[in-house]
């Protein structure tokens, strides 16, 4: 049943209702029909805006002899550019294309119409199966060259409205409400007439729509068609049992999900994917009239979750010509929902978001801008996720719902009432606002990445970024300021104070100063001291001062962090340092390191610690180690006094693995055994190089990656609840940094992709965004 078959409680109409009141409205008079059309029921527009120019639209078809409509830019309706036209230049064939339509036993058809030239007239059909399964034409129209309709019975033609109905050289706007015994027609929202069917026998369904000039020897009629809009949502009351549903298809090499009659979400019959093949998939793959953004809705009866359920989208990316999966979301076997970036599935839900042995209303809602895809199960948004690589996403075309996996079995769900609508206003997730991008830096078929450092001055926000591959022997750095709070960018080369290594940290002391203290550091001998280089400035960065070199020492040998080095001739120190420091009143600094002690299996986080400006450091502590946790170890650790004083470290562990904190309540000395960590609703949050602000109201932020990029918010300032992430930004290498700009908001640091990220575009580009939170 479709979904714009209820009652406005919301209560299903069954179809045997549907058509016995159009059989009663049809038996009453003609007065008694209101002579404007009534809202249009939920539907999608085609119009043509994200189709080739020359092309036969996507999903439509030419009939063979036919001449071909195609796409135009020589006139769109509204503000639109580009149109549908049928331009019949033959004298032996006319010019058709036929569309389908999702099955149903009733549908409504709008469009706005532009007839330029129509010496003979042009045709409009509505295309269906009869009772008994011939497939046909069910109603059949005919505008003539002087705006008059007629309509075909399917012997005579028969006169439905006079002459100007249809205006020439002008746009006009059709409706067909068409149902199993009649079509009630709209020209410009005024009722025109009713068709009868082109036929006697009994309409099963209404199946697609045709547009064609009218005749075959006749040529020189030229009509544009625009914001084509059909009614949306399908069930499967009409489709034979044990078929795969009209114009869907099973994927080469997958097995097919068909109809069945076993049960129905509104009516007795559903789509049933049944995965008992050990080589394949059981995949449906249903097309969508090409369009930005989707309001996908499905209801989704899960019988049996072995491995669990996908929804994906597929369509276009920018830079690629070919078809590809562009949004893809899976529930897992314990009813949580997950997202797939292309590299890896994240846990964006908890269990039980989808109920098993029930049926649940599920909606995908991807926004115009095709960033992100919202997920709602049973009325409640329940996850978010973002697109599949670093590519913008051009155009969505179509759906899919498969079981989980190729080699296991026993996935059984049954899918019912899909509708495909156009892109919803998607509100967002939470009271964190995240701003739009702007463009720090960008270079075409070169390499900037990683904003792994910025410094709000006061007067100045600067932020530094790679130029070079993801690689240790690698090195360049660039700069770029912002005096109007992330508003514009600048890069400013000159000011850059260590532009030939390979990464650095900026931090402003509380004297004013900048302190860049670099990334790499390089063995002594002995291996219990490696060389530290910083430098400061005494002008907000305007100006830097020499080189300083320093040390760092450990209390036991370091191994090097890496084979190679930056830096020829010199031995990587067993130790890198990353993000700002944190600095306590007489001004000691305390900065994150990580890397391997000698023997150590996995990487060791420590506490580094200096009092004299930051030029040499001791080891206040080793905040975590273990030689068998799954990953990497503990590393990337973003540092922050809370709001009752502690010092809190948040850990990575590996790429997509959960991360870690720790907290120490005597300045870095001792520190709790780590935890690994889960937001209020009890989702892990896994993620890379995290970073943390403290705001003036004792709210405490986290800014992490991986997937994407994203904020949680620890209300207390203690970081001992996290509120589920606000996602970011979905399109970057997940390595980004913040800064604080304002007592609610900060500003984000996000690239484009790395080196290494799929479908990375060629143009490299940095990126902030202004987040704002509300008020405490």
């Amino acid at each position: 049943m479709r979904v714009s078959d209820t009652l406005s409680g919301g209560r299903p109409v069954r179809i045997a209702f549907t058509s016995a009141l159009v059989a009663a409205l049809l038996a009453a008079p003609l007065t008694a029909v209101p002579t404007a059309a009534a809202a249009d029921p939920p539907g999608v527009t085609r119009s043509y805006e994200v189709e080739a120019v020359g092309g036969v639209p996507s999903g439509c078809t030419t009939p063979a002899g036919k001449g071909a409509a195609v796409v135009s830019a020589e006139r769109g309706v509204n503000a639109s550019e580009r149109s549908l036209v049928v331009n019949d230049v033959s004298a032996s064939s006319h010019t058709v294309i036929t569309c389908p339509l999702d099955p149903a036993p009733s549908t409504s058809l709008s469009f706005a119409t532009y007839p330029a030239s129509v010496p003979n007239g042009f045709l409009i059909s509505l295309l269906g199966r009869w009772q008994g399964g011939a497939s046909g034409v069910i109603y059949h129209l005919n505008v003539q060259s002087n705006g008059a309709m007629q309509w075909y019975d399917g012997t005579r033609w028969s006169p439905l409205a006079p002459a100007g109905t249809v205006q020439l050289a002008t746009w006009n706007t059709f409706r067909i409400d068409g149902g199993a015994l009649s079509a009630q027609i709209f020209v410009n929202d005024s009722l025109a007439g009713t068709a009868n069917r082109a036929g006697t026998g009994g309409v099963l369904d209404l199946t697609g729509y045709q547009f064609a000039s009218n005749g075959t020897v006749p040529q020189g009629d030229k009509v544009f068609f625009d914001d084509v809009r059909t009614t949306a949502g399908r069930g499967f009351e009409s489709e034979p049992v044990d078929a795969v549903p009209t114009g869907c298809s099973t994927p080469a090499g997958k097995a097919a999900a068909v109809v069945s009659a076993l049960r129905g979400n509104t009516g007795e019959r559903s789509l049933r994917i049944n995965d008992r093949a050990t080589d394949r998939q059981t995949v449906i793959s249903c097309p969508v009239v090409p369009q930005r953004g989707i309001d996908l809705r499905l209801a989704v009866y899960p019988v049996a979750l072995a491995q669990g359920f996908q929804i994906s989208l597929q369509g276009h990316m920018e830079g690629f010509t070919d078809q590809r999966l562009v949004f893809h979301i899976a529930v897992g076997a314990d009813g949580s929902l997950r997202w797939y970036d292309g590299s890896y599935w994240t846990t964006v839900s908890p269990a039980g978001a989808v109920r098993i042995g029930a049926w649940n209303q599920i909606a995908v809602k991807v926004a115009a801008d095709q960033e992100e895809a919202q997920v709602s199960v049973n009325g409640v948004r329940q996850s978010v996720g973002g697109p599949i690589g670093m590519r913008r996403v051009t155009d969505l075309t179509t759906f899919e719902v498969s079981s989980n996996g190729t080699v296991p079995t026993g996935d059984e769900l049954f899918v019912d009432d899909i509708s495909a609508l156009p892109a919803p206003d998607v509100p967002a997730p939470g009271p964190v606002t995240v701003g739009a991008a702007v463009t720090v830096d960008s270079v075409t078929n070169d390499l900037l990445q990683m904003p792994h450092s910025a410094v709000n001055t006061g007067s100045e926000a600067l932020v530094t970024y790679g130029a070079h591959p993801d690689v240790t022997a690698s090195n360049g750095t660039r700069i770029a300021t912002s005096a109007d709070h992330g508003t514009t960018w600048r890069p400013e080369p000159s000011r850059n104070p260590m532009p030939n290594e390979q990464s650095y940290a900026l931090s402003k002391l509380r004297n004013g100063d900048l302190l860049a203290v670099m990334y790499h550091t390089f063995m002594r001998t002995g291996n219990r001291s490696a060389d530290v280089e910083t430098k400061l400035s005494h002008d907000g960065g305007k100006t830097w001062g020499p080189v300083r070199i320093g040390a760092m020492t450990t209390p036991v040998n370091m191994k090097p962090i890496s084979s190679t080095s930056s830096r020829p001739g010199r031995t990587m120190g067993g130790f890198v340092l990353v993000h700002s420091v944190v600095e306590d009143p007489d001004g000691t600094l305390y900065q994150s390191g990580y890397g391997y002690y000698d023997g150590d299996a996995r990487y060791r986080q420590l506490l580094l610690r200096s009092t004299d400006g930051g030029l040499n450091w001791t080891t206040q502590s080793t905040i975590a180690y273990s030689a068998t946790i799954n990953g990497e170890g503990f590393c990337e650790a973003g540092l922050a006094r809370t709001s009752d004083g502690a010092l809190i470290a948040i850990m990575r562990t590996g790429s997509y693995l959960v991360m870690y904190q720790s907290r120490s309540t005597d300045n870095g000395k001792t520190w709790s055994t780590p935890t690994p960590m889960a937001a209020t609703n009890g989702v892990p949050m896994t993620g890379v190089y995290p970073s943390l602000v403290l705001l003036p109201d004792n709210r405490l932020l986290l800014y992490y990656g991986r997937p994407g990029q994203s904020l949680a918010v620890s209300t207390d300032g203690t970081g001992t609840t996290w509120s589920p992430p606000t996602y970011v930004d979905y399109r970057n290498s997940a390595n980004g940094s913040l800064i604080q700009t304002g007592p609610t908001t900060v500003l984000t640091f996000g690239d484009r992709g790395a080196n290494w990220n799929l479908n990375k575009p060629p143009t490299s580009t940095i990126w902030s965004r202004t987040i704002t939170l509300p008020p405490r």
